[in-house]
């Protein structure tokens, strides 16, 4: 059994997933790592969800102690800072997932954290907007995660049996990579298009140049996606498009969010990998290289 935890990055899904963990766990065993100069802040101006301050535990990372889940909730450009720094949390028994988006980050942690329970993960349907310290969301919407090989594993039964408790709700799918690229598909076309033109969740919503730029992005995404093995489908499109169409029209994906705030953004792991697999196999992405051209 999942006893304690651990969470590296309050954006969104950190506050999201970590307010969840602290109400069924504990606050005693639910810990945000992150560094002193942010923990001050944290503490002095408090964190909030949905109008109620999180009562989190926070440890700095160089102090992490081993838990039996790690959770990665940070941006992909600070993933490699992040891991380093929380490694003394990555015991022999520890699960570790990510909650980032993109296809990338479980590649990185491998690398640098080489943990034992590594399983796939992405976060889906949530309509989380953050402001400064305060998060709101309708929708926490819920996390597919597998084994790479799609084993039900210990960690997967593990992980399964935590959520359940949290309530927090979750899928095991059956090809849980080909999950991530669908997500990914969704990602190329909502963040990038919303980012891109300054626009909420209502601007793709309805029909116009912004649902335009959002559906070809996507359907360039699934032509590298299927160039690089993952069968993406028509069909897994029009989901991704009716469940963009039930979010609240004034809430606004993590990259919008991430412009309007002067952060930087993560078009590395979006149009600018479609960009490179499409060069790669000699697939045009116009919509993709327009993209890029206002974000990078």
């Amino acid at each position: 059994m999942i006893q304690n935890a651990g969470i590296v990055g309050l954006g969104a899904l950190g506050i999201l997933f970590g307010q969840k963990l602290t109400e069924a766990l504990g606050k005693e065993q639910v810990y945000v790592f992150a560094d002193k100069e942010r923990i001050d802040r944290y503490r002095k101006e408090g964190v909030y969800a949905n109008g109620r301050r999180c009562d989190f535990t926070y440890v700095e990372s160089k102090d992490a102690p081993a838990v039996d889940l790690l959770i990665y909730a940070t941006k992909y450009y600070s993933l490699e800072e992040a891991v380093r720094s929380s490694a003394g949390a990555c015991g022999e028994s520890t699960i570790v997932i990510s909650l980032l988006n993109g296809v990338s980050s479980e590649v990185l942690i491998e690398k640098l954290l080489h943990p034992v329970h590594l399983l796939y993960c992405v976060a889906q349907g949530m309509d989380a907007t953050r402001e400064g310290n305060r998060l709101r969301y309708s929708k926490a919407g819920s996390l597919a995660f597998g084994e790479k090989n799609n084993e039900r594993s210990e960690s997967v039964l593990l992980l399964e049996e935590l959520l359940q408790r949290a309530g927090i709700a979750y899928e095991i799918p059956e090809d849980i990579i080909h999950k991530m690229w669908s997500k990914w598909m969704l990602n190329v076309g909502a963040n990038q298009t919303c980012a891109a033109y300054a626009a909420g969740y209502s601007g793709i919503q309805k029909g116009g140049a912004y649902r335009r730029a959002l559906l070809t992005a996507m359907e360039e995404a699934r032509a590298v996606a299927n160039a690089e093995g993952i069968a993406l489908t028509e069909e897994e499109q029009n989901e991704w498009i009716a469940l963009i169409d039930t979010l609240l029209p004034d809430g606004e994906p993590s990259m919008r969010q991430d412009t309007k705030a002067g952060r930087k953004t993560e078009v590395d792991l979006f149009g600018k990998l479609v960009c490179e697999l499409g060069k790669k196999h000699k697939i045009k992405t116009p919509q993709n290289e327009r993209l890029c051209g206002i974000l990078l």
